[in-house]
């Protein structure tokens, strides 16, 4: 996956690298139509680097915001969810065409160490449970991020060490975003009290990602035990007087994970909304009682059934 920014433009050129992979290789490309214009240059770019590399490209073309504003999600939620399905239907198309098994194709993306950090400090903020706060992961499923250990300058240098240009995104200059605040006045903060902080951070959340990996397996059995529907996008019904018997600890993880599995467009749904959930199914399953909760959706408590669906215009 190439934006065409320094990050994936490093990754491409690392790859070729390595011997016999380029004839495996294919890129895509994803404008999101953000940058006003700007990201037209940036496709030219990708475009122009692919012929000269003779590469196989695919381009695909979303309007984000319109989109985001039609589903009730952030921007950045849905442009991250348009991508990752456009790299799912590429690969499967790539795969079918190889006649190898779709499970054995591979999509790797450019996030370093930094943006790793950065989502530390964007999900701390927001209140995301511990799951959130162990970071991106090195590989989920078929997605392989092979430069999270690697700082976004040691890129950079390696680039311009080689004369290899890159398209800069004017939206990493925005101060107004939350991104971009916490990647130019906390992490500097950070690094003022600790020069090595973000390796240690890293440490953390390896460690943080290896308990959180036991206990979402434990989540995820008990989520599918206590599942009555579930229909992707369109409705989740679990029963009640069974979630309400789990511990506390347990029973936020098996609701989120059964709220994410179900409307993945909620993957970053606030720990606040929930706490509220698991509040009213602990203080009375067979109660009456509803919330508006992220990603445009409800969640319903009646008759000893927790329902979370999509709220009706």
């Amino acid at each position: 996956m190439v934006s065409g920014g320094g990050d994936s433009v490093a990754l491409l050129y690392l790859l070729l690298e390595i011997e016999d992979l380029r004839a495996r290789m294919h890129v895509l490309h994803v404008n999101h139509h953000l940058s006003g214009g700007e990201e037209d240059y940036a496709e030219e770019q990708v475009r122009r680097l692919c012929a000269e590399l003779d590469l196989p490209l695919t381009v695909t073309s979303h309007d984000v915001a319109d989109i985001a504003r039609s589903e009730r999600q952030n921007v950045e939620d849905a442009g991250r969810r348009l991508r990752y399905a456009d790299a799912d239907r590429v690969l499967d198309r790539l795969c079918t065409d190889a006649g190898c098994d779709r499970s054995d194709g591979r999509i790797l993306t450019a996030h370093s160490r930094d943006d790793r950090v950065e989502t530390f400090f964007v999900r701390a903020i927001m209140g995301s449970g511990t799951g959130a706060l162990a970071g991106i992961r090195p590989q989920r499923g078929r997605i392989i991020r092979p430069l999270l250990d690697i700082d976004r300058i040691e890129l950079r240098d390696w680039l311009t060490a080689r004369n290899i240009s890159w398209w800069d995104d004017p939206l990493n200059d925005d101060l107004e975003g939350t991104r971009v605040f916490i990647r130019t006045n906390i992490i500097p903060a950070a690094e003022q009290l600790r020069a090595n902080f973000r390796e240690n951070l890293a440490r953390t959340m390896d460690l943080v990602a290896d308990d959180e990996a036991l206990l979402q397996r434990m989540a995820r059995g008990f989520a599918t035990d206590f599942l009555i529907e579930s229909s992707c996008d369109v409705l989740l019904e679990m029963d009640a007087l069974m979630l309400s018997t789990l511990e506390r600890v347990m029973l936020r993880r098996v609701l989120r994970e059964a709220i994410v599995v179900t409307f993945p467009h909620a993957s970053r749904l606030e720990s606040f909304h929930i706490e509220a959930i698991a509040d009213a199914v602990s203080a009375d399953a067979q109660q009456q009682w509803s919330r508006d909760i992220s990603g445009g959706l409800r969640a319903t408590l009646s008759c000893a059934t927790l329902k979370v669906a999509p709220i009706q215009a």
